[in-house]
């Protein structure tokens, strides 16, 4: 097994096929900022071209993804927090388009864009105390994912979600979709080894048509995701 430490972005390769992104922004709970983002989309894009079937995203510390980094030092202005909204959004877009299996272990809070990369993601795991919520609505009048998250769980309880920005915990999420599976940490490392059996002698390419051919209708919506003209100048 070996580590390489990129910045804020902690990345394991186990095996062959298997890579780790660990969110490593603990003592900002892992807010996203654009280094953070730009590392995230440099390691996805990886995956298009190179051997990984399985990519998992965790993070580290008490928490997922607080989302947003609401550093009013790194965001002076309104335009600052939308440069850094379709950011985000094109790293989630390139994630749910992944020719390879995905998957989120969250703990703690996944929060915004912090959530929105689960609900991109084909596995989403929580352990019991995670909870996620969607408050960028009320927080800055935008939210990323809407249609993603509508394909996870429907649109009316999507709109709800994201109206109220009230959060979920892991029980709740698995029951309305936005979590697949509710695994403890000490579980999720036989949860994975499993997937990685099932992975092990699958062509690359079989996985990629797999997920083409099951999330074909879902891979549509998610690409009519990216922030319209009057959400960016809302923002400004």
């Amino acid at each position: 097994m070996s580590k390489l430490f990129v910045d804020i972005l902690k990345v394991e390769m186990r095996g062959k096929y298997t890579k780790t992104l660990f969110l490593n922004r603990p003592d900002k709970a892992n807010a996203m900022n654009s280094e953070l983002v730009r590392r995230l989309t440099e390691e996805i894009v990886k995956c298009y071209s190179d051997q990984t079937k399985l990519l998992i995203i965790r993070g580290e510390g008490k928490h997922f993804c607080s989302g947003f980094d609401r550093d009013p030092e790194a965001f002076k202005s309104a335009a600052s927090r939308g440069l850094l909204g379709v950011e985000i959004e094109s790293m989630l877009q390139i994630l749910a388009g992944a020719p390879c299996v995905t998957l989120a272990h969250i703990h703690g809070a996944a929060v915004g864009g912090g959530a929105d990369m689960v609900v991109a993601c084909d596995y989403r795991c929580a352990t019991a105390d995670a909870s996620m919520a969607f408050p960028g609505f009320n927080l800055i009048g935008v939210s990323l994912g809407n249609s993603r998250l509508s394909q996870r769980i429907g649109p009316d309880q999507a709109m709800k979600l994201i109206l109220q920005a009230r959060r979920v915990g892991a029980h709740e999420a698995f029951k309305l979709g936005m979590v697949t599976n509710v695994i403890e940490m000490d579980a999720i490392e036989k949860f994975t080894a499993e997937l990685e059996v099932v992975l092990e002698e699958t062509p690359k390419e079989a996985v990629t048509s797999l997920k083409q051919s099951v999330r074909q209708v879902a891979n549509r919506a998610f690409g009519s995701d990216i922030f319209t003209e009057h959400a960016l100048s809302a923002s400004s």
